[in-house]
């Protein structure tokens, strides 16, 4: 007879056996899963430390061309001797300044720009453009004067835009300027000629009318005074074309005299010039031109040029602040004193002189005519 005991064993084994082979698959599947798990965490490390380096190699090409870049720009800003700069929003201070060899470079934060690089006539000027840029939040532009790298005083053209924060406010500035010097320099000569041209085109039209009225009032005939007429205004058209040569406002005295005596080249050995350069201005080579002329005219009729014998020298110096010209006759035929004092003696005695702020006097001596003038230069 079979014991109870005996009877139960091998099914208990198999139950045992059982659940150690489902604790197995369990631990088996568990084991799958963190190896699976584990797997994946490598490939994702893998992945994280590949997207990493990609984006540090990215990074640095990006730097590196920005780099380039900067370069590029800050050579081509150089050669073209651009001014840039940065500011903060109120322009209370200047942040970095590259000079462009026109004016001083800056790396430290200055307080006091303005004062160091805009010379004190043009500051409010600038302050007024900075007030309506910030007030319009728009372009800064102007043109104002600079305290240069040499320590002289230029020009410059100054732009900056607005930077602006993500609420629309601006946060700071950027700009550049151009270095316009030459062109404002031009521009004030062109101003400094056309006030010239203006006023000498005045003071023509008075003496054109002064010789005009005075010649025709003093001739015998009308053809004389044409004559007469024609004579002068030729000579002073000689007049302006060599303070034309010249620099228009001023010229040489020497270059005057010879212009004035053209007309009378034929008669150019009889004639003695001698004294230093001295400058004219464009009145008083237009009162030379014409007392050289009434001067010559006389001469070639009546006096030392009237024959192959006779010489005039004609001489100038500038002493002290005093100018003398002498025109002296010599070897021509005996001189009476006219009788009758015609425009020409009027207008080498008493309006020529005014433009030397002088004196001028007319001798008539039996050797040959004297004329001397005395005053100073302007030019």
């Amino acid at each position: 007879m079979t014991s109870p005991r005996n009877s139960t064993e091998p099914s208990e084994e198999r139950d045992i056996v059982a659940d150690l082979r489902a604790e197995n698959l369990a631990l088996r599947s568990e084991l799958a899963e963190i190896r699976a798990a584990l797997d994946a965490s490598a490939a994702n490390a893998e992945c994280t430390k590949a997207m990493q380096i990609a984006v540090e190699r990215e990074a640095a090409d990006r730097r590196k061309e920005r780099a380039e870049h900067t370069a590029r720009l800050d050579a081509l800003i150089r050669s073209s001797s651009e001014v840039r700069y940065e500011i903060n929003a109120d322009w209370s201070a200047l942040g970095t300044l590259s000079g462009g060899g026109f004016i001083p470079d800056t790396e430290a934060v200055n307080a006091n720009w303005l004062e160091e690089y805009i010379p004190e006539e043009h500051q409010e000027r600038v302050r007024e453009e900075i007030r309506r840029a910030i007030a319009a939040k728009d372009t800064y532009n102007i043109e104002h004067k600079v305290n240069r790298v040499d320590g002289s005083v230029g020009w410059a053209l100054s732009r900056a835009v607005p930077l602006f924060d993500e609420d629309g406010e601006i946060k700071s500035w950027m700009g550049a300027a151009s270095d316009i010097s030459d062109r404002k320099n031009a521009e004030q000569l062109q101003q400094v000629l056309n006030d010239e041209l203006t006023h000498r085109m005045k003071n023509i039209f008075s003496m054109v009318q002064a010789i005009a009225s005075q010649t025709l009032r003093g001739a015998s005939s009308l053809e004389e005074g044409r004559a007469a007429i024609s004579a002068r205004l030729a000579a002073l058209a000689r007049a302006q074309d060599v303070l034309t040569g010249e620099t228009l406002a001023k010229a040489d005295i020497r270059h005057v005299i010879t212009a004035a005596m053209v007309p009378h080249e034929e008669k150019a050995e009889q004639l003695h010039l001698n004294g230093p350069r001295m400058i004219l201005n464009s009145q008083q080579a237009l009162g030379m031109t014409l007392a050289i002329h009434e001067l010559s005219t006389n001469a070639i009729k009546y006096g030392a040029l009237s024959n192959e014998q006779g010489s005039v020298a004609v001489t100038w110096r500038y002493d002290g602040g005093s100018f003398t010209f002498d025109w002296v006759e010599a070897g021509g035929p005996p001189v009476d004193k006219p009788s009758r004092r015609g425009f020409g003696s009027r207008l080498i005695e008493q309006i020529v002189p005014s433009y030397f702020d002088g004196e001028a006097h007319l001798g008539y001596d039996p050797e040959g005519l004297r004329f001397r003038l005395t005053g100073k230069t302007l030019a």
